[in-house]
């Protein structure tokens, strides 16, 4: 059993990472581009765009810079799975500069050059040198001004929360005079159809000059090095995806929309989901079985015909039908009385304050409705699934046996039956911890409880990366410790399969 176990355990890695690999590939494929951001913020970065693409750049856009941070600390700006920056050298990002130029290959398509232009500044350290290469060659003079914008976004740091408090000083303030100077230093410039790109700076060679010489001191060389590592590493390891890695295992996965740790702030909704779920779990369960068994041991009766078709006709129910109608009927006052429950939170203003009693009535009373619309759809099917299963075990060889010995029917149902029912019922139940994790969107809607799912309905249009990601790896593990758990009930309830790995 221990082999079997740590089989599983082995296999679970792959199947994790994998799972995480294709959400993280469909997020990437959904999740918004650094023009997008400045868009809908109502900012274009270094000056406004005007008709055709024209453009000032003024010095010192510290809004670009907060943009740049959001991307980087969310990890969007690195390449999702495979990173090819490495292999770019500085004819390549002449090239890429020069399609930038209001006047040149894409004049007529000012958002195409847009795009290009931001694309370029999220390059990050792996495109410090060559575009230092390309600010100190001659030959490319009427782009350096394109080329020192772009170092100076490249080149710049982005602190995260805990490096401000968790960086010794002095390196806290090395990097952030460095910045200082990137930021005084870039090349103001127009960019024109008409002209193209017109250096407008009086200090322009001057500050040319600062950055050629900062860039040229060996401490900063080896610093944007290491940062950026070798192409062939690179390539694998400074992805999107590796990153997110690296900031799960050191809980470091943070929500820029909140401006919170992503863990923290899930485990403040799961405090509300979880317990609701349970309950709402543990009360599906309960009547299920027993009433599955119970409408096994009477097939074919009045109570069967009558309990199936009741059932079938709540299946039918959307629970989000069902949910509105009780807020109607039961949460709404009307001229002639009070609601009965009410209609939003689980609690009342002020309960934190009552004695224990008062508090947990008020409680239930909140979260009696919700635990409906939550558990009534279950019944069906897990009562379903449990009669079908005891009816097959029930019609089996070794239940005649029984009976012929003498058994009563109570033995031969709970005592032989029923234990054999229970695989199918594992299998069902392989999923209950993830659905402990899972928010229940429809319940929390309706009845205005923020919970979980409203949580990542919230992410999921904020487009919020790290939280959705974050909540995927919970549920994912939780999944695959409920099949592991599954696996070992398994060998519990069947000595056949119990026999093959003991």
């Amino acid at each position: 059993m221990l082999a079997y176990v740590i089989r599983r355990l082995l296999l679970m890695i792959p199947t994790f990472i994998g799972i995480l690999i294709i959400n993280f590939a469909v997020l990437r494929l959904q999740g918004p581009t650094l023009v997008e951001q400045m868009q809908v913020t109502g900012g274009m970065g270094e000056g406004a765009t005007a008709g055709g693409g024209d453009r000032k750049v003024q010095g010192a856009a510290k809004d670009v810079e907060n943009y740049l941070d959001r991307f980087r600390r969310s990890g969007n700006d690195l390449p999702a799975i495979l990173n090819l920056r490495g292999f770019y050298n500085t004819a390549d990002y002449a090239r890429w500069l020069r399609d930038t130029v209001a006047n040149g290959r894409h004049q007529d398509k000012p958002s195409a050059r847009n795009k290009l232009e931001k694309e370029l500044w999220l390059a990050g350290p792996q495109a410090v040198a060559p575009l230092v290469a390309l600010v100190a060659d001659e030959a490319n003079a009427d782009i350096h001004a394109l080329a020192v914008q772009a170092l100076t976004y490249c080149a710049y740091i982005t602190l995260n929360p805990r490096d401000l408090s968790g960086l010794p000083a002095s390196e806290l303030q090395r990097i952030q005079q460095r910045n200082e100077t990137l930021r005084n230093n870039r090349i103001l410039h127009t960019n024109t159809r008409e002209a193209g790109v017109t250096v407008v700076d009086p200090k322009a060679a001057e500050k040319r000059a600062v950055l050629l010489a900062l860039f040229a001191e060996p401490q900063i060389q080896a610093e944007y090095a290491a940062r950026s590592g070798g192409a062939l590493s690179a390539m694998v390891f400074n992805t999107g995806f590796v990153d997110f890695m690296v900031k799960l295992a050191t809980l470091d996965l943070y929500s820029e929309s909140r401006k919170e740790y992503v863990f923290t702030v899930i485990a403040d909704r799961w405090s509300i989901t979880f317990w609701l779920n349970t309950i709402a779990i543990l009360i599906a369960w309960a009547v299920s079985i027993p009433l599955g068994i119970r409408s096994a041991r009477r097939i074919g009766t009045l109570e069967d015909r009558t309990t199936t078709t009741t059932l079938f006709l709540a299946w039918s129910m959307p629970s989000m039908f069902l949910g509105t109608l009780l807020l109607y009927h039961l949460c709404t006052d009307t001229a002639a009385s009070k609601a009965w429950f009410p209609n939003r939170g689980l609690s009342s203003d002020g309960a934190m304050w009552f004695p224990t009693g008062a508090y947990l009535l008020d409680l239930l009373w909140h979260a009696f409705l919700p635990l409906v619309v939550l558990s009534y759809a279950s019944f069906t099917a897990l009562s379903r699934y449990m009669r079908a299963n005891l009816l097959e075990q029930l019609d089996a060889d070794y239940v005649r046996t029984a009976r012929a010995k003498g058994c009563s029917d109570d033995t031969v149902v709970y005592g032989h039956a029923s234990r054999n029912s229970l695989i199918t019922m594992i299998t069902l139940g392989s999923g209950l911890l993830a659905e402990l994790f899972s928010g229940a969107l429809i319940v929390e809607l309706i009845f205005s409880i923020p919970g979980l799912g409203w949580l990542m309905l919230e992410a999921a249009v904020e487009r919020d990366a790290p939280l959705l990601m974050g909540s995927t790896v919970i549920s994912v593990s939780l999944l695959l410790v409920g099949i592991l758990i599954a696996d070992l009930l398994y060998a519990v309830a069947d000595p056949r399969i119990r026999s093959r790995y003991v």
